[in-house]
């Protein structure tokens, strides 16, 4: 059973008129059917959601009181799809690179367009055009999947320096051909990379 406003050290009127408030009959009623700590929450609350309010509503209680809604998972904006081709060119950003670590925007010499001086953190990845014949593409690989068709991890990568990372990718990937699946973005013709393998 709950506990009710007789719990209460000073009582919930008294609360209430200490913080300034006053206080419908209808919405006392409903903060009396609650437990100490719910109301103290809901008090909490009225005063960041109605910093202007000087009397309490029921309904501002009941408005409180509701369950937050269960937030919808964002309706994606690309398909999976799987291509074959080559790829011919790696764009600048590639290899071993640093991000900002508030963005996440790939950074030069620790210096963010949006942040200016931060720590980088460094990562691995390959922007590359890819031509089926057809149609080219933006390929992006993300660490997982650069780190997989390189044979070099992020920790190797930074040992050899970035010169040397961008060397060994171009190695690995220019000039072969490749069936490669993952998202089309609806964004141009970038394709986000999440499987990748070697075709003759």
């Amino acid at each position: 059973m709950k506990a009710r406003s007789l719990a209460f050290p000073e009582g919930i009127l008294k609360t209430v008129l200490g913080r300034g408030y006053q206080i419908h009959p209808e919405a006392l009623r409903l903060l009396e059917a609650q437990s100490e700590e719910k109301v103290r929450e809901v008090l909490d609350s009225f005063s960041e959601r109605y910093p202007d309010a000087i009397v309490i509503e029921a309904q501002q209680i009941e408005a409180l009181l509701e369950p937050p809604p269960v937030e919808q998972a964002p309706e994606t904006t690309e398909f999976k799809t799987t291509l074959i081709g080559e790829i011919t060119q790696m764009y600048d950003g590639s290899g071993l690179i640093q991000r900002c670590p508030k963005c996440d925007r790939w950074i030069i010499d620790n210096f963010c367009m949006v942040h200016s001086d931060v720590e980088g953190v460094w990562d691995l990845r390959i922007k590359a055009r890819f031509d089926n014949g057809q149609e080219r593409y933006t390929l992006i690989f993300k660490k997982e999947v650069t780190e997989k068709i390189a044979r070099l991890t992020l920790a190797e990568a930074k040992l050899l320096g970035e010169a040397a990372t961008l060397e060994r990718i171009g190695h690995a990937v220019l000039g072969k051909r490749f069936e490669i699946g993952g998202d089309k973005l609806k964004s141009g013709n970038n394709f986000l990379v999440k499987a990748i393998r070697e075709v003759k």
